[in-house]
């Protein structure tokens, strides 16, 4: 007995050797870079794309939340059209998207090339997003160790992107204008797209099928959704084309859902949503990037038209949150092991929630101090949150179910990302015009130049030049008030996930999908 195990000790497969492993890896996060730098990076040139091309303040949202709706409408989709044609082959088609959009956006001579451009780059986002984990879980299925702590490394990158994003367009925007933000991505798409070719193997399902009523329905719901929420928030939201487009989006949501029930390959699996587990593990994942993605379009929009600090600066003011993020995700994973996903993502989506009632506190005159805590806080709690909703999920579906799950969470993941800059950017709309006769009139502006004011706040004029000390301080705080109601939505959200987490994803049950 004892010489039998002996043998099979020494007979026993050495670790698998995989070619270009580190090279192979790097691909895969370059891709997930390029995609996460889209969003801060971008951030970071409203206040100066508003002013060049003067846009409404509800329709700014419009430059971030058209990149991240088509990602979260064709993200499915772009897995989909891995597996059929190659994984390989569609990620570099992502690569080459990203970049071609971002040269769109900095040739544009009017604002809707910047939509046109950003949509470009969304499906550059959406197909790169699922083929750089499939890379990853493709190549490295045979080591799972060693897959599950590149996937760790791969997650935390999309902090590093958000993080490079604000501090390099900052830089660029010292010495240039908005457009050389978005060429950024050019000569990362060469590297990435040459080593690719070099170290990536191309795998794919030949015969798989795409579902293509799922798709349609799914860009005309979030789309319809988007567009409701975002213009809502400059012309109400009893303006019969944004009630038209709300109800679209119900429809075509609902629709969506009955589609995918009875779709033999469905690009959602909304079965496995029967599960109150499941549906609570997409609600958190969803809002582990509104919170995250939602604070970082505040604080910028603070941090500039509120403070007046410069782009450089507010870059560098950013890097709490994307520090502590980072490190944060790092650990998340092993903390997870001990506690449990579901304990973690409870714990990290009330530190998220705790963030953003410190950053109601922030005034027009608050010292950085108050900024850094909670953007410390908000990196912090976004980390125990953003990678372990995947391993929550895993925990959650049976094993046949895992790759539909890891779709859906990254779906779910990118539709908060979306509804963060729609629904904030509405609210931080609605409640600055709301309150700004107020504070005119509270410092004494004379009425008819208030109203100016007013008009030009709606239709996204700046006034430069022409603005008393009295107005400048009201439209500041102003401002500041619709920051702050924008960070008590986040707050809730936050809040709700904790409950989630708390109600579904911490108590053991025997069998997954439970």
């Amino acid at each position: 007995m004892s010489t039998t195990m002996g043998r099979a000790t020494a007979e026993a497969p050495a670790k698998p050797v995989i070619e270009h492993g580190r090279l192979v890896l790097a691909v895969a996060c370059l891709g997930l870079f390029m995609s996460f730098i889209e969003v801060t990076a971008a951030i970071s040139t409203l206040r100066a794309l508003q002013v060049d091309m003067q846009v409404p303040p509800a329709d700014l949202s419009w430059v971030s939340s058209t990149y991240t709706l088509v990602v979260a409408a064709c993200v499915l989709s772009g897995g989909a059209l891995g597996e059929r044609f190659g994984r390989r082959r569609v990620f570099v088609t992502g690569v080459v998207a990203l970049a071609a959009g971002s040269l769109v956006v900095a040739t544009a001579g009017g604002f809707a090339q910047v939509l046109v451009g950003r949509a470009i780059s969304g499906i550059g986002g959406a197909l790169v997003l699922p083929t750089s984990l499939a890379i990853i879980t493709t190549t490295f299925f045979v080591d799972l160790p060693r897959m599950l702590r590149y996937i760790t490394v791969w997650v935390s990158m999309s902090g590093v992107g958000l993080a490079v994003g604000p501090l390099l367009g900052g830089a660029l925007l010292d010495r240039f204008d908005w457009p050389a933000v978005y060429l950024v991505n050019t000569p990362i798409a060469v590297v990435t797209v040459a080593l690719a070719l070099y170290a990536v193997k191309e795998t794919k399902v030949a015969d798989r099928a795409l579902d293509l009523g799922g798709q349609f329905l799914s860009i005309v719901g979030l789309g319809t959704l988007v567009y409701g929420i975002a213009v809502g928030g400059r012309a109400g939201y009893d303006d019969p084309v944004v009630v038209a487009s709300l109800v679209v989006a119900v429809v075509a949501l609902t629709a969506l859902v009955l589609v995918e029930r009875r779709a033999p390959v469905p690009m959602l699996d909304v079965r496995m949503m029967g599960s109150l587990r499941v549906s609570a593990t997409l609600v958190v994942s969803a809002s582990a990037l509104f919170t995250f993605v939602g604070v970082i379009f505040l604080e910028v929009m603070y941090l500039q038209r509120v403070q007046a600090t410069p782009p450089m600066d507010t870059g560098l003011k950013l890097l709490p949150a994307m520090v502590a993020f980072v490190l944060s995700t790092l650990v998340a994973q092993r903390i997870a092991t001990k506690v449990g996903p579901g304990r973690l993502l409870a714990a990290g989506s009330v530190v998220t929630g705790a963030a953003a009632v410190v950053l109601v506190g922030q005034q027009p005159d608050s010292a950085y101090g108050i900024t850094a805590l909670g953007l410390s806080l908000l990196g912090l709690g976004s980390g125990l949150v953003v990678a372990p909703s995947t391993a929550a999920a895993f925990a959650v579906v049976q094993p046949a179910q895992m790759g539909a799950a890891s779709n859906a969470v990254t779906a779910f993941r990118q539709v908060g990302s979306v509804l963060a800059t729609a629904v904030l950017g509405s609210v931080l709309a609605v409640r600055f015009i709301g309150v700004l006769p107020e504070r005119l009139d509270a410092a004494h502006v004379p009425q008819p130049v208030a109203s100016a004011v007013v008009e030009v706040a709606r239709s996204g004029g700046n006034g430069s030049g022409r603005s008393t000390a009295a107005v400048t301080e009201a439209v500041a705080s102003s401002f500041n008030a619709g920051i702050s109601t924008g960070m008590w939505v986040v707050a809730g959200v936050s809040a709700l996930a904790a409950a989630l987490s708390l109600a579904f994803l911490s108590r053991k049950e025997k069998g997954a999908g439970a």
